[in-house]
């Protein structure tokens, strides 16, 4: 091998770090343009994103909900999530979770509102707790609405394992929720066996509910090897407790559940409270419900002295009290010795509502209730079986005789309502209110309902007829009443008008589904007497009224069996544009009363001492309580016009009839 001149070596080497300096300055250049290419690529990226987030915001503004402000979709999404929370079938509440899914916004949205996940349910008798842990996580220090639902889709083959499976689940629900009971504001726990709910309330014996603003607690099985009560300990009954704990429980259900095992630190604030234990048909099922002593109930009472609001659902209870009044008058003869208590005073009590009450459990429970300001009361009054259980005390007060619900209770006990302003019956039966109202007085009553739910029950044919407000009440007098809805009776002829005759102060009447109409309307239009007309000689015209002068408004509804006439000669005869030459009030004289009235009216005689006559005094105090039901010849004379005629699915009535109703001041509504 030929050795290589260093010259010739140098020379290459200077040509080679030439093409190299060509080489790098040429990277040089491709490096500088791919960084002017990327950042041109950066900037058209960063263009297109820009457009496109501006191109969908364009899109988003045409679909009307993006329209609404954020404040304002989360409480659409709060209402959403709170409904969901009570109907989901899902084992969790799926609205927050849905909500989170639509899309980036809502998703934002729903994890900044710690409200939305306050809204938590539980509907399965497996424990999974990472739905609840989520919900926990996410509701940061929101106050809770909590609600547990056994589910039970098919008859139980099983009953200790199911039983077992729903204690597992609660225990572990109650571990959950243990360290967060300070901010429960609602909890509904429906379950299938006592031996659960009793863990909700060694739960609430815990005092840390501060917040508990809603309870609602139920035992739904009607298997009878599932649900039957137990005793319980003397140390857990009702009002033991007098530890002072604040409490904020206002609103308190509870379906089938004993009531001796309530802590009583959490009645005291109660204003709504609702009971619940239906008295089923079968005796199977019946004897695995829970049945209530009236003791019980009287207790529960007497620790929610705040109470408003109470209602009752197919409360049957055992009677094993009496009020101190009664206990000398007893109707019948009771097979166990009722121990006298007294009055369950209710100072703050608005509203009483009883479905499904037996006809002689109304007068023992409302003699027991002192309720000064008591406004209202519903009574839905069921008829009573003429069948026999092998448990009497079932029926509640028919213990004794269970058909003689008719007959009459002795009357020397009267309980009187005096702020009582609307009260509402519904009945199975037609002679029940007779045998229910009896033993009551409301001299105050502005509103009365009546109504017939007994069709189903009822074997013969046709509706029941109303009885007269003599048999119903012990003073049939209601000067104060001002409406009066009457439903699915048939009114007998004179009925009506007997029944009107009582409220001179009506405004509204109200007559649905019922028969015998068009003698109530006709009564309506009777005249009070007829007067000289003045423009023809010896001749006469109809004057007032006679019954319900103040009537303004009429309502029927579902009534067929009269005719436009008979309407249209009720609103003739009470309108104020038919004739203008009635008499006036001031000039209502001796002759006029005498053609009214179609008997001789004399002045009285003066008195022989004017003076003695004046400094004689009268006490009128004696006679405040008085009431009177007499129309003032005035009213009479001059009865208040129908302003209002509303008709719905009644004999149809054309343009023109209706145009003269119209004609005479009265609107008329027709459907």
């Amino acid at each position: 091998m030929l050795l290589r001149n260093p010259h010739t070596i140098d020379r290459e080497i200077e040509v080679l770090a030439a093409q190299l300096a060509i080489l790098q300055r040429r990277e040089d250049d491709f490096t500088r343009i791919l960084k002017d290419m990327n950042r041109l690529l950066e900037s058209v990226q960063a263009e297109k994103v820009a457009l496109t987030s501006k191109m969908a915001e364009l899109r988003r503004q045409k679909i009307p909900v993006n329209w609404l402000p954020s404040e304002l979709l989360i409480q659409i999404f709060l209402i959403c999530a709170g409904e969901n929370a009570e109907t989901s079938p899902l084992p969790y509440n799926p609205a927050p979770v849905l909500i989170s899914h639509v899309c980036r916004a809502w998703r934002e949205l729903a994890l900044v509102t710690s409200q939305l996940w306050s809204f938590m349910s539980y509907r399965s008798t497996l424990f999974k707790p990472p739905p609840i842990e989520a919900f926990l996580d996410r509701s940061g220090r929101s106050e809770l609405t909590f609600t547990f639902v056994s589910p039970l889709d098919e008859p139980v083959h099983d009953a200790p394992l199911l039983a077992a499976s729903e204690r597992n689940t609660t225990e572990g629900i109650i571990e959950l929720l243990t360290p967060h009971f300070p901010r429960i504001r609602s909890i509904t726990f429906e379950c299938h066996f006592t031996t659960t709910i009793s863990l909700v309330f060694r739960a609430l014996c815990m005092r840390k509910f501060s917040k508990l603003q809603h309870l609602d607690l139920a035992v739904c099985s009607e298997d009878p090897g599932v649900n039957r009560p137990t005793l319980v300990p003397v140390d857990e009954r009702l009002g033991a407790d007098l530890t002072p704990t604040n409490s904020a429980l206002a609103d308190l259900r509870l379906e089938q559940v004993p009531l001796t095992r309530l802590p009583s630190y959490l009645l005291r604030t109660v204003k709504v409270l609702e009971l619940s234990y239906s008295c089923r048909r079968r005796s199977a099922v019946r004897q695995s419900h829970f049945v209530p002593k009236m003791s019980r109930i009287t207790q529960l009472l007497r620790n929610t002295p705040q109470l408003h609001e109470l209602s009752m659902i197919g409360v049957t209870p055992v009677w094993d009290i009496t009020s101190g009044t009664q206990a000398n008058h007893q109707g019948v003869t009771s097979q166990e010795t009722r121990v006298p208590t007294g009055a369950i005073e209710l100072l703050e009590l608005r509203r009483l509502a009883w479905q499904y009450i037996y006809p002689r459990d109304v007068y023992p429970f409302l003699s027991l209730l002192n309720a000064p300001q008591l406004e209202r009361i519903d009574l839905l009054i069921a008829q009573p079986s003429s069948k026999r259980y092998d448990i009497p005390q079932l029926r509640g007060n028919h213990i004794g005789d269970q058909e003689s619900f008719t007959q009459a209770e002795p009357l020397a006990n009267v309980a009187a309502f005096h702020s009582l302003k609307e009260l509402n019956v519904s009945c199975q039966n037609e002679d029940t209110p007779s045998s229910s109202l009896r033993q009551f007085l409301f001299p105050a009553l502005e509103k009365l309902d009546i109504a017939f739910v007994g069709r189903h029950l009822r074997k013969e044919p046709g509706l029941p007829a109303l009885s007269r407000l003599e048999s119903i009440f012990r003073d049939p007098r209601l000067p104060h009443l001002t409406h009066l809805t009457l439903s699915h009776f048939d009114i007998p002829l004179g009925h009506g008008k007997a029944i009107l005759a009582y409220i001179p102060s009506l405004v509204c009447l109200t007559l649905g589904g019922c028969t015998g109409v068009a003698a109530v309307l006709s009564a309506l239009a009777e005249s009070y007497g007829r007067v000289p007309s003045g423009q023809v000689r010896r001749a006469t015209r109809a004057c007032g009224v006679r019954i319900c002068p103040r009537l303004e408004e009429l309502v029927l509804w579902s009534c067929s069996d009269f005719q436009f006439e008979t309407l249209y000669s009720v609103v003739y005869a009470r309108s104020s544009l038919v004739d203008t030459s009635t008499p006036t009030p001031d000039a209502i004289g001796v002759d006029v009363a005498s053609a009214v009235l179609g008997r001789q009216i004399r002045p009285l005689k003066k008195p022989r001492s004017v003076g003695a006559s004046v400094s004689q005094h009268v006490d009128f105090g004696l006679y405040s309580g008085a009431i009177s039901t007499l129309i003032p010849i005035q009213e009479a004379l001059h009865p208040s016009s129908i302003t209002c005629v509303h008709l719905e699915d009644c004999p149809p009535i054309t343009e023109d009839q209706s145009l003269s109703l119209e004609e005479l001041g009265a609107m008329v509504i027709l459907k």
